[in-house]
């Protein structure tokens, strides 16, 4: 295959981040504990110390039976990224059934033959290519989840490891070799603090620099390679709403637009892939509307075919040519599911009916003979696993059949699908999870999404699982601003809009309360970046609805986040939030930490020390005024990650810290 599949998910905050962090200055408490009155003559009381150190938890939580639960269900492990070799024979795929993100390696035709850790290096893996002469992997890792992506090359058994790119410190996307020009893989690129993308030339074989062969001043993204490598396909981004596909010439770096046409509407292009023969590209875009388009364009931009999706809630995540250049394969994001499709390139139509269980999962690229695709997927039941698509009946047959035990302990849960209207009558859909055996009222967590432009999919969900084990009801609202409804839906929530958005997070957060399975007086609002800011504002703007919050590394002022983020975010967000300098008097309006005092409730925060996207600070700053002001909070630090949570001691840990503080500050009656 000699590529992995990247998406424009680095328009957002779960995405994106590197090099050194300026944290910024920290914040003080937003009210000062008052003056303590004394009797004449009498020391006063030394003041209390206030700080944002985190806090240890006691060592028995880790061997308690809570504890236990979140090892069975961190320990329903993923396979994901899947390759074959070219006979076949071997597959190679991404799990992190050790910890830790990293490549592992089994015979392609037995399903229960026992997997290969092939990498001794304790980080994370980003993705990976067996290259084309089939004597390397190439693969991409960070330090400390900081995301300064570096390239690295081993051999198939993943010994005689030699990092590639040792000399700069870079945000950098998945390589693509392309058959054409083997032993060279290219690559976009950006530095933590620039909006400007370069477009890199690595030799496989290391022994130099990369080459860089072309350079935005914008955030972009590298679609493809044609299979001669001498053309490159490009998405500039100006947002998520506004991009533009250019087709830059290797030999000289020079670059032409062709879609959509410079005085064109604005338009989204999610996916965009070269044809066998390099003469026409093939699009996933929306065209500026709401109808979702499979384009054929010509190497000037002129259109010369399309097919036309029959609903517009829908966004593509993934796409795959085969290596004859006659199926496009793309799973197609539909509100909260996805579906695959298979196209017939010359017709550009349907060419096959992809059988697979309701769930999400991409392509990831076809076997060497095109009679298989592989896939990874997951359902709301069993975390992601890697199958193969057969070519000419549809089904889909699992390439793993491993043994995950916790996953049987797992009591099983009840999923639907709801919709209400917002108060502009607006409709909202949510995703709900039900312990199937339950008793009374259910405390209820009401779990955000991030990006801002994410969604909430039915799928396997670690903290869903592991909570509803413990008695939870789990709630996640897709409020507008989310993706996959369509074009209008997600643009709803842009600048000023983001006070719509922000009602919509207490119209969801009382329909959730207002529920018969619901406790209302046990309902605690979560979320993970852009869904932790979300938790703040909810807590400070309907304190009356919530007990408590959960959240992961949220930012808590716009303005000092805008300071200390990534060039990328900084960029793509003045149209999804403003300009830090044009709009500054809008985004500390909309601040938490400048609305802090109106918190009143338990608050556990999550941050990873090397976070890149939102730093560190953020949370410091916010932990260090509730405190300031007396109010219950936790706070956990990984020294060990960056935007996430990837390492499985951490996960435990934390799940097993946000189950007793919840069960401390939000006690059954």
């Amino acid at each position: 295959m000699a590529r992995v599949t990247t998406s424009l998910s680095l328009l957002c905050l779960a995405a994106c981040g590197g090099g050194k962090v300026d944290l910024g200055p920290t914040l003080p408490p937003a009210e000062a504990p008052p003056p303590v009155e004394v009797a004449e003559g009498v020391a006063p009381p030394a003041p209390k110390k206030v700080d944002s150190q985190p806090d240890q938890p006691p060592a028995a939580l880790l061997q308690s039976d809570v504890a236990k639960r979140a090892a069975e269900v961190v320990g329903a492990f993923a396979n994901f990224a899947p390759e074959l070799t070219p006979d076949g024979q071997r597959l190679y795929f991404i799990s992190d059934r050790d910890g830790i993100e990293t490549i592992y390696a089994a015979p392609a035709g037995d399903p229960a033959a026992p997997a290969v850790r092939l990498l001794e290096r304790a980080e994370r893996v980003g993705g990976f290519l067996l290259s084309r002469d089939g004597k390397s992997l190439v693969f991409r890792s960070d330090t400390g989840g900081d995301e300064n992506w570096s390239f690295f090359r081993s051999d198939l058994e993943g010994k005689e490891l030699v990092e590639l790119t040792p000399d700069a410190k870079l945000q950098r996307d998945d390589g693509i070799e392309p058959e054409g020009a083997r032993g060279r893989i290219f690559y976009s690129a950006r530095g933590h603090q620039s909006a400007a993308t370069e477009i890199h030339e690595l030799a496989i074989a290391g022994g130099k620099p990369a080459r860089i062969v072309f350079t935005t001043p914008q955030p972009a993204q590298l679609a493809d390679v044609s299979r001669d490598g001498k053309s490159l396909a490009v998405i500039r981004i100006a947002s998520r709403s506004e991009t533009w596909l250019d087709v830059v010439d290797v030999a000289t770096g020079k670059a032409r637009t062709i879609y959509p046409a410079p005085k064109g509407r604005a338009a989204t292009v999610v996916s965009a892939r070269f044809s066998a023969d390099g003469k026409r590209l093939l699009l996933i875009t929306d065209g500026g509307g709401e109808k979702p388009l499979l384009l054929a364009v010509d190497r000037t931009g002129k259109e010369v075919g399309r097919t036309t999706e029959a609903t517009g809630e829908w966004s593509p995540l993934g796409c795959a040519l085969s290596h004859k250049g006659d199926r496009f394969a793309c799973a197609l994001a539909i509100g909260e599911r996805f579906e695959l499709r298979v196209y017939d390139t010359g017709r550009l139509r349907p060419a096959l009916s992809v059988k697979l269980p309701p769930g999400i999962g991409t392509p990831t690229g076809f076997s060497h003979t095109d009679d298989r695709l592989l896939v990874h997927w997951t359902t709301p039941a069993a975390p992601f696993d890697v199958l193969a698509v057969d070519m000419k009946s549809g089904e889909a047959k699992p390439l793993r059949s491993d043994a995950r035990p916790g996953l049987d302990s797992l009591p099983p849960v009840k999923i639907s699908v709801e919709e209400i209207k917002a108060h502009d009558g607006l409709p909202l859909r949510i995703n709900v999870a039900l312990p199937e055996k339950r008793e009374g009222k259910l405390p209820v967590i009401v779990s955000y999404h991030g990006g801002p432009a994410h969604v909430s999919m039915l799928r396997w969900g670690m903290y869903l699982r592991f909570f509803t084990s413990l008695g939870y009801a789990w709630v996640e609202p897709n409020v507008r601003g989310s993706a996959n409804f369509g074009r209008a839906f997600e643009m709803a929530d842009n600048g000023p809009k983001r006070l719509d958005a922000l009602k919509d997070v207490e119209t969801t957060g009382r329909w959730a309360a207002s529920q018969p399975w619901a406790d209302p007086e046990r309902v605690i609002v979560w979320g993970q970046s852009y869904g932790g800011y979300t938790v703040l504002m909810a807590l400070s703007r309907a304190p009356d609805l919530w007990r408590a919050g959960v959240d992961l590394y949220g930012p808590s002022d716009w303005v000092s986040f805008l300071q200390s983020t990534t060039g990328l975010i900084r960029e793509v967000f003045k149209v999804e939030l403003g300009d830090l300098d044009k709009d500054r008097d809008f985004l500390e309006s909309i601040s938490p930490l400048r609305e802090v005092a109106k918190i009143q409730d338990p608050l556990f925060v999550y941050a990873g020390a090397n976070d890149p996207r939102v730093p560190r600070s953020e949370s410091d700053q916010l932990v260090l005024a509730l405190r300031g002001r007396g109010i219950p909070v936790e706070y956990m630090v990984a020294p060990d990650e960056g935007h996430a949570l990837s390492r499985k001691p951490n996960q435990i840990a934390f799940m097993a810290r946000a189950a007793r503080f919840l069960e401390k500050n939000v006690p059954t009656p």
